[in-house]
C-alpha cells in the first residue's frame, strides 16, 4: 500500500516496527516526544541527556525511545518534504496501526512546526554548502573513426570531438578555517549536453514545487 507521506511508495519495514513502540507512549507524552524532535530538525540536536529522561518519562528503554524518536523524526521530515496536509498525515498514521490519540498528537506537533521544517527542507536539500564556484574548458580531444562507403572506394572519416572538464569547487568557512573541495567531471560535449538538460529538468520540477 502507498502511502503520500512516504512519497507515495510503501511504508518502510522499519518504520513499521516502530509504530508499535510508539503506541507504547501516552498520546500526552509521545506529543513532547514529537515536540522535542521538531525543535531538534531545525534546531540544536537532542542530547543524551534529553533520550534518557524521555525514555524514563515514558518508561520505555533507551534503545526503544532513540528508535521512536528516529521513527518521528522520519515522519515529520517526510511529510514535509512530500508537502501533505495534516489531515492526510493523521489518516495514514492511523491506517498504519497508530491509535487516534497518538496520530493526533504527531500531528498536531506537525502542523504547528510545518512552516518551520519546510523552510529548513528548502534550505538545506539539493544545495552546496559554502561558496560554490565553477570552472570549465578543453583538456584534450576525441579522435574516433568509421569507415564510408563510397562508389568507388571506402574512404574513411575522422571526427574530431573536444574533451572537456568541469571543476566544481566549495569553500567551507569557519570560524578558524576555510576548506575548499574540488570536484572534477571529465566529460564529452554529448555528456555536457545531457547533464545541462537534466539539470534543466530538475530545476523547473524544484521551481514547480515551490
Amino acid at each position: 500500500m502507498r502511502f503520500r507521506f512516504c512519497w507515495d511508495v510503501d511504508c518502510p519495514d522499519w518504520l513499521l516496527a516502530e509504530i508499535a513502540t510508539l503506541s507504547k507512549l501516552t498520546s500526552v507524552k509521545l506529543r513532547l516526544m514529537a515536540g522535542s524532535v521538531a525543535k531538534s530538525i531545525f534546531g540544536e540536536p537532542l542530547s543524551h541527556d534529553v533520550i534518557t529522561k524521555l525514555a524514563t518519562d515514558a518508561k520505555i528503554s533507551e534503545c526503544e525511545c532513540s528508535a521512536g524518536v528516529a521513527a518521528v523524526r522520519w515522519v515529520l521530515v517526510s511529510g514535509a518534504g512530500a508537502g501533505v496536509g495534516a489531515a492526510v498525515l493523521d489518516s495514514e498514521l492511523q491506517q498504519l496501526g497508530l491509535p487516534r490519540e497518538h496520530a493526533a498528537a504527531i500531528t498536531r506537533v506537525y502542523t504547528t512546526h510545518l512552516p518551520a521544517l519546510t523552510q529548513h527542507l528548502k534550505d538545506t536539500s539539493l544545495r552546496a554548502g559554502g561558496e560554490t564556484e565553477f570552472d570549465c574548458h578543453v583538456v584534450g580531444v576525441d579522435v574516433s573513426g568509421g569507415e564510408v562507403e563510397g562508389k568507388q572506394q571506402q574512404q574513411q572519416q575522422v571526427e574530431v570531438k573536444p574533451i572537456i572538464q568541469l571543476m566544481v569547487q566549495e569553500k567551507e568557512h569557519s570560524p578558524t578555517t576555510t576548506t575548499t573541495t574540488a570536484t572534477t567531471l571529465t566529460l564529452t560535449p554529448t555528456q555536457l549536453n545531457a547533464l545541462v538538460q537534466e539539470l534543466g529538468e530538475a530545476r523547473q520540477l524544484m521551481e514547480s514545487m515551490h
